[in-house]
Parts: C-alpha cells; sequence; structure tokens
C-alpha cells in the first residue's frame, strides 16, 4: 500500500466497531494510507459465544443501540470522521449505532465502510447516514471474499482512501 499525501492535513479520525477483526483490519491500514487517529468503540453488551451472538442479532434487526465504553477522542475535534462497522444481519451494529447517535451533533463531515460476508455497501449506508444526520462523503463495502484477496483488497482500500482524500478536500470545514 502507497500512502497518501495531502496538500492539506485535515484532521481525521477513524471510528470503528470489529467483533472478528476485519473491520479493526480495514480501519488501521486506512489510517496509514491517509493519517488520522484511530478510535476502537467498545461494545459493553454484545460479546462473543451463543448468547452473545443472539442479543448482537436480535438488537441489530431490532436497531437497538448498545451501552458502549467511553471513548477518548471527541469527534468534533476532527474536520472528517471515517465510521467502519460489520454487517449484522443486514444492519450496522447497535455499537456503531449507538456512536453515531451520541455523537450526531459532533460530526463535522463522515465516511463510512462496512465489512460483510456479502452484503451490499448500498443497503447498510443510507441508514448509517440517517443516524448520523450527514450525507457521507465516501463510503465502501469490503465483502469477504476481497478482505481475503490481497489484490482486491489493496485497490478496494487504495480507491476508498483516494475518494475519501478528493472529497475530503473539496469541503469547505477542513481546517477543523
Amino acid at each position: 500500500m502507497k500512502t497518501i499525501q495531502r496538500t492539506e492535513r485535515a484532521r481525521i479520525l477513524i471510528a470503528y466497531y470489529s467483533l472478528s477483526g476485519n473491520t479493526a483490519r480495514v480501519a488501521k491500514d486506512l489510517a496509514k494510507l491517509i493519517g488520522g487517529d484511530i478510535e476502537s468503540i467498545r461494545d459493553r453488551e454484545h460479546g462473543v459465544g451463543f448468547l452473545g451472538y443472539l442479543k448482537a442479532t436480535v438488537d441489530a434487526l431490532r436497531r437497538v443501540p448498545a451501552h458502549i465504553g467511553p471513548l477518548s477522542k471527541n469527534p468534533a475535534d476532527y474536520a472528517l470522521t471515517i465510521i467502519g462497522t460489520p454487517v449484522w444481519v443486514g444492519n450496522m451494529t447497535p455499537a456503531v449505532r449507538a456512536y453515531l447517535q451520541n455523537n450526531q451533533e459532533r460530526l463535522h463531515n463522515v465516511a463510512f465502510f462496512i465489512t460483510s460476508g456479502g452484503t451490499d455497501a448500498t443497503k447498510v449506508v443510507p441508514a448509517m447516514e440517517a443516524v448520523a444526520g450527514s450525507t457521507a462523503i465516501a463510503f465502501k463495502g469490503f465483502d469477504a471474499r476481497e478482505l481475503q484477496d490481497p489484490h482486491v483488497y489493496n485497490r478496494r482500500i487504495a480507491e476508498f482512501a483516494s475518494d475519501v482524500e478528493r472529497n475530503i478536500s473539496s469541503t469547505t470545514d477542513v481546517a477543523a
């Protein structure tokens, strides 16, 4: 992966929730490409195992936000917040829903990425935009096949980084 050099350094926050590690991988690789700080969203309710999975599935279907742990970064301090989520039963995770609800007034510009078994990002992003109260400047989905193929993955993440860079430089709120 090649790092993208920005002429004007807009502060970027990459906030994500990851249970299996796929979304964390994308967040960290994206941070290497475009810079920015990383915030891992901690879900205090949904864990591993059958009961954790069952509760997570029901809450995702019902669109119930999770109780998330304390955050170390304030999105208001950033020109752009990129939010990443896995897809659970066709929806964003309860943890990301809570993050967006809790920070709606603090988000300047947003971009989204999703990781999934095969769900198209265009099926999830509109709900994320609605909860955030903001239209994404860019978004990208990474499915299981793309995450496993290094050539496809590197191309897709580079495309997303380029979209973010191009679109953040065209917004008026880059000096946050």
